[in-house]
């Protein structure tokens, strides 16, 4: 299978089948060359991030609806309209030889004549003028661009937008206390431990992969060395490693999940590193403790993940008005709860990786709540945001609520 066509395989498996691009890509080509896992990683990637003007592309130049072709032949056009869309003028021939036999080995051999008729034709006469549209453009439903517009205004939404489109400047990791920084490793400003790399080495346990704004997030807890912290909703565990690292593995950790089988993959990851909290199976929404019981609660809340756009492009193409009504409401009852269990003059740090109001200041309004000291960004309602224009992490939104 030549690389486009394990490209556009990747791309139906994200498109049709919900698989997440940044956990199907790793395991697709771990036996390539890295160049060629490269090269595959970008045609994926690329073809996510601008889907919606490849597709108003494909479709101008078939003269045909999307919809109408078979799935291996969409997306053999989605990657290679991708690769044209970025101007990669040298690989020109390459996209159009390889993307005809890419069909032929994805079983869509019969159209091939119409994928070299499109992409001849683009090749020759260049991407067709589009009509005007700002939500294609920015590769996002219309609803989403409405309501990051509604949120934000016009000008910040655009930047917001436009930054989560583009990807990541290196891989983010955040390096455990004691342990030695990787060579050439980028510090992120004002993220304590927080760094990016252009790859990842062999360090073991001592750099944990984590973007720097989910980095910020455990450093806003400052999880002290005699305290009762829970973790309310801890899987995969990356901010629970955080919170037992800031504590030099002092504080009492309760780390609770509602979905047994990220808890038990949580408990194993984190067993591998040395961190042992007390694991719970729970429901955040019915937290099993009394009420009072913690020193400061981390509620890092289930999203609409819009904030990870970089690294999960997908996720725009996903998301769905009711779904944003129905986490909000879940974000809500989940912080009620963390108020009940957390202490009189105790601590709650409510996190999400996304960007709507609903989901972040909306959630925090009624509480005390305030920026935490020391966390890049803009502040934003009662709390703090992190953005790609702003701090180049994913989009994080951070509150501190005194109890």
């Amino acid at each position: 299978m030549n690389t486009r066509a394990m490209a556009a395989a990747v791309l139906l498996r994200v498109r049709d089948h919900g698989a997440y691009s940044n956990v199907l890509l790793p395991r697709a080509t771990a036996e390539l060359s890295a160049s060629d896992q490269a090269f595959v990683y970008r045609l994926v990637t690329d073809a996510l991030r601008n889907i919606r003007t490849i597709d108003a592309v494909i479709e101008r130049t078939a003269d045909r609806s999307l919809a109408t072709l078979d799935p291996e032949v969409g997306v053999v056009l989605q990657v290679a309209v991708g690769e044209l869309l970025m101007d990669r003028k040298d690989a020109v021939h390459a996209t159009v030889n390889e993307s005809v036999e890419a069909c032929k080995q994805l079983g869509a051999g019969r159209a091939a004549g119409l994928v070299n008729g499109v992409l001849r034709t683009l090749t020759r006469e260049g991407l067709p003028e589009l009509p005007g549209d700002r939500a294609r453009e920015l590769s996002v439903p219309e609803w989403v661009l409405g309501k990051v517009t509604q949120d934000h205004g016009r000008g910040v939404a655009g930047e917001l937008l436009r930054g989560l489109r583009k990807p990541p400047p290196g891989i983010g990791i955040r390096v455990r206390p004691g342990a030695a920084v990787p060579e050439g490793a980028e510090p992120v400003a004002g993220i304590n431990g927080a760094y990016r790399v252009g790859h990842l080495g062999t360090a073991g346990t001592d750099v944990i992969v984590s973007d720097a704004a989910s980095t910020a997030v455990a450093q806003a807890v400052a999880a002290g060395p005699a305290e009762l912290i829970l973790d309310m909703a801890a899987a995969p565990g990356g901010k629970t490693v955080g919170l037992w690292d800031h504590s030099s593995g002092k504080a009492q950790i309760v780390a609770m999940d509602a979905h047994q089988r990220r808890l038990r993959s949580a408990r194993r990851r984190l067993a591998e590193l040395g961190v042992e909290p007390h694991w719970v199976d729970g429901d955040a929404m019915q937290a099993p403790f009394a009420d009072a019981t913690f020193d400061a609660v981390l509620l890092d809340a289930p999203c609409t993940g819009l904030g990870t756009l970089r690294r999960r492009p997908e996720i725009a193409m996903r998301l769905k008005a009711k779904a944003l009504e129905k986490l909000a409401a879940r974000q809500r009852a989940m912080l009620a709860e963390a108020w009940r269990v957390a202490k009189p003059g105790g601590r709650i740090v409510y996190s999400v990786c996304t960007i709507f109001a609903a989901e972040t200041v909306d959630v925090v309004a009624g509480y005390p709540a305030a920026p935490p000291q020391g966390i890049p960004g803009m502040e934003w309602g009662k709390g703090v945001l992190l953005a790609p224009h702003l701090t180049d992490t994913d989009g994080m939104f951070i509150a501190a609520v005194e109890r």
